[in-house]
């Protein structure tokens, strides 16, 4: 078990976050001590690296918020998870074809930058320099 500080070390989540993830809800109520200080065990940090693994794949605060408050509701909860799953999913694979349209444009312009590329930016570096002059 660790205290918030640890848990910040060891996650690489600042204190504020930690608290903030806990307060919305984001990650289930993390337990106590006597004094009432948080007392982050191995479920904890279970919990904040699923979501966090969410987070970082751009599901919403709000998605990965209602899966987690889905998921302690229990197994007749079960669909509900699945279609934010599934909408997540949608939504990375879009995000995944504008990023591959791009990289296949640089990839493009990488293998014939000899040929055309770095010819045709010359070409436009002349022009402006023509213009340039005429001013």
């Amino acid at each position: 078990n660790m205290t918030i500080k640890e848990a910040s070390e060891t996650t690489g989540i600042s204190i504020d976050n930690l608290r903030y993830y806990e307060r919305i809800r984001l990650i289930p109520e993390v337990p106590r001590n006597a004094s009432g200080i948080r007392n982050y065990d191995e479920v904890s940090l279970n919990w904040i690296d699923f979501v966090m693994r969410f987070k970082r794949g751009g599901m919403a605060l709000e998605s990965i918020r209602e899966y987690v408050q889905l998921a302690l509701e229990g197994e007749e909860t079960k669909s509900a998870r699945k279609e934010i799953l599934l909408e997540t999913k949608e939504h990375l694979e879009g995000k995944m074809k504008v990023i591959q349209e791009s990289l296949d444009v640089i990839n493009y312009k990488l293998d014939t930058y000899e040929q055309n590329c770095c010819p045709l930016t010359m070409e436009m570096v002349t022009e402006w320099k023509k213009k340039k002059e005429q001013e």
